[in-house]
């Protein structure tokens, strides 16, 4: 009687050394975890985690363990975070590690009834806020099922590439990610399920994102203006570039005034050049009409079997240097077409065009056409092969998808897509420091 009446004294103990709850928590771009937090009392420590094994099903037993030999992996959860705690009144307070795949953040936290708040630090030494409430049970925050359902049917929809839904590459990732979508707990969970699986895809960076809650946040306006990096010699990052017309006119004015007599661009790396911004520094590149190409959408490709002459873009489609600032539904469009329509300041020096392996998208395209119609010399490294349109496309109104819509056929015909542009001059190391010995 004694042993029992013991038994039952420590179970009750440990119950009330450790108590566990449920968190809903928010990231500073609005994406959410779920958290589980156990509390040790009697220690002064905590543990929490996300849903339990999700890392390891990802990649497998067999991959994960060797993952976990090698130290490259800890947890077989998405996150994890532990350290110690201490009270005051009714208020916990959390001072430990929070470790995310690879990386690993000091967390200072505190919660109290219903509410969490703390922050993230990175090795920059900024700050990342992090907010949230206590939820009933651990099931996951929403229907991510179905979430990426949508997804997917944009993306075979929508895609430039007619072939992508059959292809065995798609196939394979949809079967992977359809074994675990019902199981997808939070957003975090998501995202890393959608990365590890779609590396094989064709589709660069595929990810399915929450729509930042910063996007509502007032822009202020930008300056821009020209580097100048040796005198009369400017400098110009293609991935920050005006969207409006009278923005790039006043950055050319600039550059007239100054009497630079060189001007390199550089598009080393660059993905985000936006294709406004492209058609407006066309205009100022050349004093004569050229034709650069046209990017085609999905919605032409269905219909069409041939790829339109010059002669026969402006019947059919917009001229790229009219779209707004702010347009982003090219799918919804046959495509547009890239015709410069030179500016009354236009550059009459040299040009000199930085390339690399990781140049691809809209600034892959503006390297084709400056190659073609021989306005700049190429320095570098051969491009990347992918001189698509990507455009950011919205799913259950709370998510966003990013994915090639368009691809770019140049004014001959030809595609680019897996070939790259060869450089004029091929370096292997510092390009704008070999520009700049020139």
């Amino acid at each position: 009687m004694l042993k029992i009446s013991l038994l039952i004294f420590t179970i009750l103990l440990t119950f009330n050394c450790f108590s566990q709850s449920n968190w809903c928590i928010r990231n500073e771009n609005g994406e959410e975890l779920l958290l589980t937090i156990q509390i040790n009392r009697e220690n002064r420590t905590f543990e929490a985690h996300t849903r339990i094994d999700a890392l390891k099903e990802m990649a497998g037993t067999f991959t994960y363990m060797l993952a976990k030999t090698a130290g490259k992996l800890r947890f077989p959860e998405i996150v994890h975070s532990e350290g110690k705690i201490s009270y005051k009144g009714d208020t916990i307070f959390y001072d430990g590690n929070f470790d995310y795949l690879d990386k690993s953040f000091p967390l200072k936290a505190k919660s109290w009834q219903n509410i969490f708040t703390g922050f993230l630090t990175d090795n920059r030494n900024r700050t990342h806020p992090l907010a949230g409430e206590k939820v009933s049970s651990n099931k996951p925050l929403r229907d991510y099922s179905s979430l990426i359902g949508n997804a997917f049917l944009i993306t075979e929809n929508y895609c430039w590439d007619r072939t992508l839904h059959n292809s065995n590459d798609w196939l394979t990732f949809k079967s992977k990610v359809g074994e675990l979508k019902n199981k997808i707990a939070d957003d975090y969970e998501l995202g890393a399920v959608i990365f590890w699986f779609g590396k094989k895809i064709p589709i660069t960076s595929y990810e399915i994102r929450k729509i930042s809650t910063k996007e509502k946040d007032p822009i202020s306006k930008r300056v821009y203006s020209v580097r100048e990096v040796k005198p009369k010699v400017a400098f110009l990052d293609l991935s920050e570039l005006p969207v409006e017309m009278t923005e790039m006119d006043e950055l050319f004015s600039e550059i007239k005034k100054k009497e630079y007599s060189t001007l390199i661009l550089d598009a080393r790396g660059r993905k985000n050049m936006k294709l406004v911004s492209a058609a407006l520094l066309a205009n100022h590149l050349t004093a004569k009409p050229a034709d650069w190409g046209i990017y085609l959408t999905r919605k032409w490709l269905d219909s069409n079997s041939s790829i339109p002459k010059p002669a026969e873009y402006a019947k059919t489609f917009k001229n790229a240097a009219t779209l707004p600032s702010n347009f982003g539904n090219l799918n919804q469009e046959n495509g547009c077409y890239l015709k410069p329509d030179p500016a009354q300041t236009v550059f009459h020096g040299k040009i000199y065009l930085l390339i690399d392996q990781k140049t691809s998208r809209v600034a892959e395209a503006l390297a084709i056409w400056l190659k073609n119609d021989k306005l700049a010399t190429l320095v570098g490294k051969k491009s990347t092969g992918q001189p698509m349109l990507f455009e950011p496309i919205n799913v259950d109104n709370q998510y966003r998808i990013t994915i090639p819509t368009a691809q770019f056929y140049d004014k001959t015909g030809k595609s680019w897509y897996g070939t790259g542009v060869e450089p004029d001059l091929v370096i292997d190391g510092d390009a704008l420091g070999y520009v700049m010995k020139l």
